[in-house]
């Protein structure tokens, strides 16, 4: 390979790596907690567990409890997802193909049934933190775009693994052995990136390429949709035949009789383990009971299988043997069962686990790399400025995540069931404005050690504090859990004593391996520079007037976005003119939190920004300031988009959001600004 083409690579794995690292690996770290969040759910519920009870499912019971809650299922589509270690059925339903079926106010048509009681629960009646780190694992809390985020994400970490691989293909078994620990700090984090970066190459390779296929599937869909001409059910009948669908027939008073088929289906194919049943057509003639499994992964790798029984008869309607290889579905049953480790059992979902931790410290000392290869006194102030700061930004985010989680664990545990209803809210409060919080002073500190030091810390002491909270509130110790096998509940207990164990040990080796470079230094030496390439921005009296008045500026523009999130919500209620009805469906007379927490969150800071602009000259709140302007921003602009497409003719609405977008953009611009002359003047002086 040419010096040029090498050159190249390694740029272009530098630059593809540090443009994601942060997200990439809030991405594996989050997804490491995902392999389990059906454990962690049973582990804050804190009930016995029987999985063998729970598999034994009553379908039949299930569907009388579905009509005892005044569901009306005729010519409805029915599909279960079997328990797991929640031992909840997971309930969705289709539309009626009949026009004249008429739908309650505020039935969801999706829900939990427990398969003990056989009792109704809403999905989010009881949100989980296992739930609220899986989701976040592709960026679910982003609306229509997170999961394209993280598609996108994924692919660029697939092309850094391509590059890197090239990068060091000449190297790469002799390097793997090579270590040295006592030589200069960018060696030492090069020797770990290397070696552990090839330990853990199949598995990031592996969840590069299904990460890319299950986030990015509708962009492969599109010249798939072309070779079929256009027809999506033809399409998605070949690729998905466990989703195609009958035409519906007259009714039928025939007593529903389906428990049976389960048992057929386990003595036609032994070994066969259901994963979800299907009940098409609900009390048609020609309704059908669908059964979708796959076979023991000790009998055949990735063996899917379907059977569909006609209920009026007990005829086999159609059948897919699971013993016997069908491509389109193997690809998507493979890849699906390589990214989520579900082939193998518990100790497969471990070793995922600790491959993904792996990956996190591959992710990690890449930034270090990068920061300490651009340390050198040859590299401009202002651009070694720039980089401690993207270091200090991606290891505050990174490394905070880490006690956030943990602590959230404990909040997750500790709130009563009296608080289920505002369970989402109050847990996505604790753990994002928790970890807000926690980068930004991290970020501040300006001490990448410092910020190591105590996330570990913290995470390895609470981490201790999980399991005796778990004691002490559902009285679930370690060996009541063992006593009574509730295995899910004892291993989340278990995984954090082996999480704070395996940090202490890391605590115990951590040292500062540099003097700590005074950020004043730094900074005075930029004032150095810019006094040179920029003499007019230096301290005076007309600057001063300047700065001033662009803070009244900036005032402004805060309460105006202020005033247009109030607008917005009158135009809200200008439009209940036009309706039959002014009250939300499902409301009680009470304003959830949620609701309260997004006035506050928007109206409520844009004023408090008001305000303190006007007071406050220091630093940290310019860059506070320009934060939380972006988030505004993105807010908006993500609102302007949909009330587009979803609400063309609310023009009013459109109007005051479009000009709530500008004066968006507007602050951010005059905020970059004042964070330059604010920042040189108050060093200068």
């Amino acid at each position: 390979m040419s010096k040029r083409l090498y050159n190249v690579f390694f740029h272009t794995h530098t630059i593809s790596g540090i443009v994601i690292s942060a997200v990439l690996f809030v991405l594996f770290f989050c997804g490491a907690f995902a392999l389990i969040k059906d454990e962690i759910t049973a582990w804050e519920k804190g009930e016995p567990i029987d999985l063998e009870q729970a598999y034994d499912v009553d379908y039949e019971r299930a569907i009388a409890t579905m009509e005892k809650e005044g569901y009306d299922l005729y010519g409805r589509d029915i599909r279960m997802l079997l328990p797991d270690a929640k031992q909840q059925l997971y309930v969705l339903l289709s539309p009626s193909q009949d026009s004249t079926v008429v739908y309650k106010p505020g039935q969801k048509s999706y829900f939990f049934i427990n398969t003990l009681t056989y009792e109704k629960s809403e999905y989010y009646g009881f949100y989980s933190i296992g739930e609220l780190i899986y989701r976040l694992h592709f960026f679910s809390q982003i609306p229509t775009i997170g999961i394209y985020i993280a598609g996108l994400v994924a692919f660029f970490f697939l092309f850094a693994i391509v590059t890197g691989v090239i990068v060091h293909w000449k190297k790469i078994i002799s390097n793997f052995y090579v270590f040295r620990p006592k030589v200069k700090l960018k060696t030492v984090w090069t020797d770990a990136h290397t070696a552990l970066g090839m330990i853990g190459l199949p598995f990031q390779f592996i969840f590069a390429l299904t990460s890319c296929f299950l986030c990015l599937s509708a962009l492969v869909l599109i010249p798939a949709n072309y070779l079929y001409s256009g027809d999506q059910a033809k399409l998605l009948t070949d690729l998905r035949p466990m989703t195609q669908t009958y035409q519906l027939e007259g009714k039928t008073d025939k007593p529903l009789q389906i428990n049976q088929f389960i048992d057929q289906t386990q003595a036609k194919w032994p070994g066969f383990e259901p994963l979800q049943v299907y009940i098409k057509n609900y009390g048609a003639e020609n309704m059908k009971f669908q059964i979708d499994g796959k076979a023991n992964s000790k009998d055949k790798f990735m063996g899917t299988g379907r059977i569909v029984y006609e209920v009026s008869s007990g005829a086999i309607f159609s059948e897919k043997n699971p013993f016997e290889t069908s491509y389109l579905e193997s690809v998507e049953h493979t890849v699906r069962s390589l990214h989520f480790g579900d082939f193998g059992g518990f100790p497969l979902k471990t070793l995922y686990f600790i491959l993904a931790l792996v990956t996190c410290f591959v992710i990690i000392s890449g930034v270090l790399i990068w920061l300490e290869a651009r340390n050198k006194k040859a590299i401009p102030i202002h651009q070694r400025l720039f980089n401690r700061k993207v270091g200090h930004i991606y290891i505050a985010i990174c490394l905070s995540l880490y006690p956030i989680i943990a602590f959230s664990f404990i909040v997750a545990k500790a709130l009563p069931r009296s608080f289920d209803p505002e369970r989402q809210s109050i847990l996505y409060a604790v753990f994002f404005i928790g970890w807000l919080l926690a980068t930004l002073y991290f970020r501040f500190k300006r001490d990448n050690y410092f910020t190591t030091l105590w996330s570990l810390r913290l995470a390895a002491y609470l981490g201790l504090i999980i399991p005796v909270v778990n004691g002490l509130i559902s009285g679930n110790w370690l060996w009541v859990s063992y006593s009574n096998n509730a295995f899910p509940i004892l291993i989340i207990d278990l995984f954090w004593l082996a999480m704070a164990a395996m940090t202490f040990g890391v605590l115990k080796k951590l040292k500062r391996p540099v003097e700590k470079v005074e950020h004043k230094q730094l900074l005075q030496e930029l004032v150095t520079f810019y006094r040179q390439e920029y003499p007019e921005l230096i301290h005076n009296n007309s600057n001063l007037k300047t700065i001033e008045n662009m803070k009244s500026k900036i005032a402004f523009l805060w309460l105006f976005i202020a005033i247009g999130y109030i607008i917005h919500h009158i135009y809200g209620l200008f439009s209940v003119y036009y309706y039959e009805s002014v009250m939300m469906e499902g409301a009680t007379g009470i304003v959830p939190v949620d609701h309260h927490l997004w006035r506050i969150g928007l109206e409520g800071a844009s004023m408090l920004f008001c305000l303190f602009t006007l007071e406050i000259k220091a630093a940290w709140f310019r860059v506070t300031s320009i934060f939380w302007a972006v988030i505004l921003g993105l807010f908006n602009a993500y609102h302007v988009v949909t009330a587009i497409l979803h609400e063309a003719s609310n023009f009013s609405e459109i109007l005051i959001l479009g000009l709530m977008l500008v004066a968006n953009i507007l602050l951010v611009k005059t905020l970059l600004t004042w964070k330059k002359e604010g920042m040189i003047n108050t060093v200068s002086e």
